[in-house]
């Protein structure tokens, strides 16, 4: 039983097997001598249609496929069938009509069964049918050929070509190659022998040829095949199909990640080179990178790059190249996902290579996601006299003398010094910030009053080397911000002759600070980290971030003092800045948006340092721009030594209080003032505004100090300018509700002016308005005090052969902005004395509050006859209608010839130089006429200058009739004298003889 069931079993397997393989049991193809690509219907004929066939496995007796279109009605039906191209097992079958050689395709199976194809046939379209040819035993030819590309060049151009690669059959046969493009075939080059090779290079694709069936740029799937044939129009081989080539620029990625301030670079790689032709000295094909945002508003963040797109020299073609895109850091807070797009794509406009023109490489996507959880509220502050704050919010007091490291950046060259002097006057232990200096790169902007009171504080860039505005300032008034390129903004008050400073944190500088601010970070336990990277020793350093220390108790001593620095590296010395590394250019951010022209792919670029983008700002703030950003030698002389020894702290008077205060009069009159605030009251509520009670407690401490209230005020603008940080970057005090529709932001902006207007004015939609005679944007400025000038910058002097000189810069203390005039008086030097000869009054152009500029414009009255002068100017400026301070003086000249000197008093002094003559301040050469003058001319011989006579007859003349003029006026004038002489003296005679006449009748009488 069991022998039978075996048997039974590998009967039914045999019957199975036989099943499965077509070879054993095919059909035969009916009607197969009809389907030869000669038989063409009869008029009457029934057309062979195998919509009808069976479908399945058929013999066609040896034959094969037809390998070309046999045309319409032919094969014995009206649509016939016939291979384009065969691949393995499948081969890619077109239906042929009246008027297009494969209107539609289809796949059918084929199979060897030794050196006989059989088919799968599947039912087709009505009235057509299959073709078949007779083998005639092709060449059997199984070789897979392969693509490769080339460059040809003329003398201005270079073309791109492609080589389908193949080995020669071993016999003398022909071939026929097949470019196919994105999976269809596009062109078939005649079938050729081998000649050595030529049929190779007689069958390369071209440009040209690519363009006859549309395919007129990069970026498409190239692949060839290759049959042979014994004959020109025999049975060829079946060819198979090379591997698929990638003829453009591929790229690394079709999406992106990036969190706000990362980056991520994309890999772009060329398959093909290019060229410019053999005359061509560079050759180069442009990437451009364009950002499709998807987003309107101003909250979420958006791409940058370092440049939008790159190069790729054709020398250096087969070398990936690489786009740096950047996630921009957005203005304001919060946690958010964003989708951007970029498109990368080549310029329309190639005219050396159009076949890259216009090429749309691919567009990427990025997912640009936004988490400030780490700095918001975060901010470090040095508030006079200085009491600071650390990012991570530890307190401490910094009572030392010298230069600071506040903030340094551990990646990017980027750091912001303080400044400390004594502020005690002799009479208290007083260090307060006096100067603070913020650097990016080889940018520097500096305010500095760190001399003394004699000194005016300097508010410039004193560096500006690098582009892109890597360091932006903007100000109101006596309020400045700074904005680094991290994202980060700094801002400074300025108060008479001290500042607060405050610097409030990007996401870039997680993890990334060090200096009196401390490390930001989710820990304030790491905030005191020495420079040299260890952790400070200072007893209260370690202990817990909340507890609250007196004074005394908290100074960071070796903390502090690690942060201390020499001349070497001191911003505040312009010896320094030789040393200082520039902004790196791949530090650059470029926006790469399309431009808002139609049909061009032009780009509107924007490339800058910041990679922050910037969406409130609070009302009147303007840009500060840089002039000259170069420090003149006097400002050299004058710039404060710093003190190398170990930093001088304040004596340890804590415990007790000066003999006019308690602590109770002092807490008293603190809380009044910040009750009293109308900055504090507005702001208290706000969102991010904490540590009021510790601002008291600073003034405070400030009384205890010094016994006077001279330092509330910076207490006082801690609350505010924390306010003001907070209602810019947090969206959620940006919402407008209530019945007057207004946010936060919008009432703190209104209500919180600088200062609370010093008590001198009234606060009305964010600016102050002063009391009579008083000004500035704090209303701090008696305006009936004239300014106290110092300086002019040039030392007093204007070169003309340089420089415009049409605006002189004065420097001194203190200018308000639209208020502040200039006198001027025009004066012309002659060798003989100054002579003032006109004078105006103009506004004055603020810089800042010890900066401004007055115009200056030339008098065209020259005063007396003497031509040989020199202008100068007397300038001095008021900021009332009548109180002008005193004068300071320039004067204008042309360096080619004049040699001058002056001094604070005005007395100004000149000398002609080389062999010039001087004509109304201006240089004439030895030999050339005068101005409006042509017959004399400037001689210079022995070191002396005189005016000629030109030789002419015309001058000649002129000089005689000039002379005989003279002299007739000469002779003229003493033949008058004569007159004049000789009447006198018959009338004094006359008055004689009257006057002896009436004695005569006296003594008659």
């Amino acid at each position: 039983m069991t022998t039978q069931k075996v048997f039974v079993l590998l009967y039914l397997c045999g019957i199975v097997a036989c099943l499965a393989d077509p070879c054993l049991n095919p059909m035969d193809v009916p009607s197969l001598e009809k389907r030869d690509r000669l038989y063409i219907l009869a008029t009457g004929e029934r057309a062979l249609n195998d919509r009808l066939l069976t479908e399945g496995w058929y013999d066609a007796g040896g034959k094969v496929f037809l390998d070309s279109p046999p045309g319409f009605q032919h094969c014995g039906t009206r649509y016939p069938i016939w291979r384009l191209q065969k691949s393995g097992n499948n081969s890619v079958m077109c239906i042929q009509s009246h008027c297009n050689t494969c209107i539609t395709k289809m796949n059918i199976e084929t199979k060897m069964c030794g050196t006989k194809e059989i088919f799968n046939l599947k039912k087709a379209l009505c009235s057509s049918a299959y073709c078949f040819d007779t083998a005639n035993n092709p060449p059997t030819f199984t070789v897979e050929p392969t693509v490769t590309t080339k460059l040809h060049n003329d003398m201005h151009t270079s073309t791109l070509e492609f080589r389908c690669e193949f080995s020669k059959h071993d016999d003398d046969v022909f071939y026929a190659t097949n470019w196919v493009v994105n999976g269809k075939r596009v062109l078939t080059e005649d079938a050729l022998k081998w000649d050595n090779g030529n049929v190779i290079d007689n069958h390369t694709l071209t440009v040209a040829k690519l363009s006859s069936v549309n395919i007129t740029q990069v970026g498409f799937e190239l692949q060839c095949s290759v049959s042979a044939s014994i004959g020109e129009n025999t049975t060829a081989s079946i060819p198979f199909l090379s591997a698929s080539k990638f003829i453009g620029i591929k790229k690394s990625d079709k999406t992106l990640e990036l969190s706000e301030g990362e980056f991520a670079d994309i890999s772009l790689q060329l398959t093909a080179p290019f060229g410019c032709g053999t005359a061509a000295v560079t050759c180069e094909l442009n990437i451009e990178s364009i950002y499709l945002e998807t987003m309107v508003d101003c909250l979420g963040a958006k791409l940058v790059s370092s440049s939008c797109g790159t190069v790729i020299f054709a020398w250096k073609w087969a070398e990936p190249a690489t786009i740096r895109v950047f996630g921009q850091i957005s203005q304001s807070l919060g946690s958010t996902h964003n989708t951007l797009k970029l498109k990368l794509t080549t310029p329309d406009d190639l005219i050396d290579n159009m076949f890259w023109s216009n090429y749309t490489i691919g567009v990427i996507t990025v997912q640009l996601i936004k988490n400030t959880t780490l700095i918001e509220g975060k901010s470090c502050s040095a508030i006079n006299d200085p009491h600071m704050q650390t990012f991570d919010g530890r307190r401490y007091e910094h009572q030392y003398e010298g230069v600071f490291t506040m903030y340094k950046h551990t990646t990017f060259p980027i750091e912001v010094q303080i400044q400390t002097a004594d502020c005690g006057w002799g009479v208290h232990n007083k260090w307060c910030n006096c100067g603070v200096a913020i650097r990016a790169g080889r940018t520097v902007f500096e305010f500095n009053r760190c001399a003394g009171q004699s000194s005016i504080w300097t508010i410039e860039y004193t560096l500006c080397e690098d582009s892109g505005d890597v360091l932006q300032v903007k100000k109101k008034g006596i309020d400045y911000e700074v904005y680094l390129p991290t994202g980060g903004r700094v801002t400074v008050k300025v108060y008479g002759f001290y500042l607060n400073v405050y610097i409030y944190p990007s996401i870039q500088d997680v993890n990334s600070t060090r200096g009196l601010c401390g490390t930001l970070s989710a820990n304030c336990s790491d905030d005191f980290f020495l420079r040299d990277g260890t952790y400070s020793t200072d007893v209260t350093a370690t202990g817990d971030c909340g507890t609250t220390y007196n004074f005394w108790q908290n100074l960071l001593t070796t903390f502090s003092n690690s942060w201390k620095l020499d001349n070497g590296s001191n911003l505040f010395d312009p010896d320094v800045y030789a040393s200082l590394a520039a902004w790196p250019r791949t530090n650059l951010y470029c926006s790469c948006s399309p431009d808002s022209q139609p049909n061009t792919s032009t780009q509107a670029v924007n490339c800058t340092a910041p990679i922050h983008k910037v969406c409130k700002t609070i009302p009147g703030f303007t840009k500060v721009f840089p002039s000259k950003c170069t420090l003149t030698e006097r400002r050299r002389r004058r710039s404060a030594g710093v003190n190398l020894e170990s930093p001088r702290l304040r004596p340890d008077i804590g415990k007790t209080w000066p003999k006019s205060w308690t602590e109770v009069e002092a807490r008293t009159f603190c809380e009044e003032v910040f009750n009293e605030s109308k900055s504090v009251q507005v702001c208290k509520n706000v969102t991010g505004v904490e540590n009021i009670n510790g601002r008291i407690e600073n003034c405070i401490l400030d009384i205890q100090l010094t016994g006077t209230t001279d330092f509330f005020r910076f207490s006082v603008d801690a609350v505010r300018d924390k306010c003001l940080h907070e209602v810019l970057v947090d969206p959620t005090l940006w919402v407008k509700s209530g019945e007057k529709n207004t946010s936060v932001y919008d009432i703190v902006v209104a209500e919180a002016c600088l200062n609370d207007c010093s008590g001198k004015g009234t606060c009305t939609s964010g600016d102050c308005v002063c009391q009579t005679n008083y000004g500035g944007s704090d209303c701090s400025v008696d305006l009936t005090t004239p300014p106290r000038l110092t300086e002019t910058e040039a030392v007093d002097t204007c070169d003309m052969s340089r420089d415009a000189c049409d605006v002189i810069s004065v420097k001194g203390e203190t200018f308000v902005e639209g208020v502040s005039r200039c006198l001027v008086e025009d004066i012309r030097v002659r060798k003989s004395g100054q002579e003032i000869v006109g004078s105006n009054i103009y506004m004055a152009t603020v810089v800042n509050i010890g900066h401004a500029q007055c115009k200056i414009m030339t008098n065209d009255n020259t005063g007396s006859e003497d031509g040989e002068y020199v202008s100068a100017y007397r300038i001095s400026v008021a900021n009332s209608v009548s109180n002008y301070s005193d004068s300071v003086g320039l004067i204008v000249f042309n360096s080619t010839c004049i040699r001058v000197s002056g001094d604070r008093e005005t007395k100004f002094k000149w000398t002609v130089k080389g062999p010039y003559c001087l004509d109304r301040g201006t240089c004439v050469p030895h030999g050339a006429s005068q101005s409006g003058n042509n017959c004399l001319v400037c001689d210079v011989a022995d070191n002396k200058r005189t005016w000629k006579t030109r030789p002419e007859s015309r001058c000649q003349a002129e000089t005689r009739q000039l002379l005989l003029i003279a002299v007739a006026a000469a002779v003229g004038g003493v033949v008058l004298v004569i007159i004049i002489v000789v009447a006198l003296i018959c009338l004094f005679k006359q008055r004689q003889r009257t006057g002896q006449n009436n004695a005569k009748g006296k003594e008659l009488t």
